[in-house]
C-alpha cells in the first residue's frame, strides 16, 4: 500500500528529557519492577486482552468471556460467555452514558455493572460487510468509529446518537491505513496510521479537522498505538523497530517525544494500557495477564 503524497505541515518531533514532561506521572518509577504500585495481577488465557476502566470496575474480554472486575474488592464480580459469532473489536467506558460500549464487527452494544447484558444500540447501524477490524474512541459527548483500517471516520453525538459531520482530513488519501484512534478532552484526536510500511501518529484538531502534528521517527523505527493518559494532554505510545525491539514513549500536546525505559525483558512489553478518568488507576495488559497499578 504505497503513498505518493507529501506529509502535512509539521516539524519532526524533538526528543526531550523525561523529567521535563512527567514529573507528576513517572511511569518509569511506577513500573520499576519492585511492585510498590502494583495492586493486583490477574492471569488469563488470552495473549491479547481487551479492556477499559470506569471509576469502580474494569470490563475485560478474555477469549469468549467478559469479566467485570471490582476495583474496591479487586475481585471478579461477574462473568458471561459470549456466543461464538460475536467478535468484539473494542471496549470503551463512557462517563457520559455511565455505560461500557462494546463494538463488534457488525453492531455497537452497551452494558453496565447493574445489568450485565449486552444491549444493542440500534440507532447506530453498519452496512453488512463481513468481518471488518474496527476501532472506537469516546470522550465526553463524542463517539468516533473507524472500520476496516480505512480513512472513513464516523463521528456520533452520544446524547442523541446522531451521526455528525465526520472528520474528512483523509478524504483525498485513500491509500492510508488507520488503526488505533484516541480522543482527549481537548478534542485532539490521535490516530495510528500507516503509509506504505511506515507507521506514525497524527494528532488532529477535531474542531478544525486539521492535522496539527505528524509524529514519525527516523529510518526504520515506527511509532504506534497512542493512548490518552487523561493527564496534561499526554499520550502513551509504542515504538518499534521491526523484528528487533519494542519501546515505549510519551507524546506531549505539542507533539514532542519522551522515550521511556520500561521493562528490559522484550517478552514482557506492554500490549495495552488504560488510565482511569480520575487518574487514580492504571491498567497494563501483558501477554496472558492484566496488572492494576495505583498512581
Amino acid at each position: 500500500m504505497g503513498c505518493g503524497h507529501s506529509s502535512p505541515a509539521s516539524n519532526s518531533p524533538k526528543l526531550i528529557n523525561t523529567n521535563e514532561t512527567c514529573s507528576s506521572l513517572n511511569l518509569e518509577q511506577i513500573f520499576d519492577g519492585r511492585g510498590k504500585n502494583l495492586l493486583k495481577r490477574f492471569e488469563f488465557d488470552s495473549a491479547c486482552l481487551l479492556f477499559d476502566i470506569s471509576l469502580t470496575h474494569i470490563l475485560l474480554l478474555n477469549g469468549k468471556q467478559l469479566y467485570f472486575i471490582n476495583l474496591n474488592t479487586m475481585n471478579i464480580d461477574k462473568t458471561t460467555v459470549l456466543i461464538d459469532t460475536m467478535n468484539i473489536q473494542e471496549i470503551v467506558w463512557s462517563s457520559k452514558l455511565k455505560y461500557f460500549l462494546i463494538l463488534t464487527t457488525d453492531q455497537l452494544y452497551k452494558t453496565n455493572v447493574d445489568q450485565f447484558e449486552l444491549i444493542s444500540i440500534h440507532q447506530i447501524q453498519f452496512i453488512n460487510e463481513g468481518h471488518r477490524k474496527s476501532y472506537m474512541t469516546v470522550n465526553g459527548d463524542d463517539l468516533l468509529i473507524n472500520r476496516s483500517f480505512g480513512y472513513d471516520l464516523r463521528r456520533y453525538c452520544l446524547s442523541n446518537l446522531n451521526l455528525l459531520q465526520s472528520p474528512r482530513v483523509y478524504k483525498e488519501y485513500k491509500d492510508i491505513c488507520i488503526t488505533t484512534i484516541q480522543l482527549n478532552s481537548k478534542k485532539i484526536l490521535a490516530l495510528a496510521i500507516s503509509i506504505g510500511e511506515k507507521q506514525m501518529i497524527d494528532l488532529i484538531n477535531l474542531n478544525t479537522d486539521k492535522i496539527i502534528h505528524r509524529i514519525k521517527l527516523d529510518l526504520n523505527e515506527n511509532i504506534l498505538y497512542p493512548i490518552n493518559l487523561h493527564f496534561q494532554g499526554l499520550w502513551f505510545a509504542k515504538t518499534c523497530v521491526p523484528w528487533a525491539n519494542i519501546g515505549h514513549c510519551l507524546i506531549t500536546s505539542d507533539g514532542q517525544i519522551t522515550r521511556l525505559k520500561l521493562f528490559s525483558n522484550q517478552d514482557n512489553f506492554i500490549r495495552s494500557l488504560r488510565m482511569s478518568d480520575d487518574q487514580r488507576g492504571l491498567l497494563i495488559g501483558r501477554q496472558h495477564a492484566l496488572e492494576i497499578y495505583s498512581l
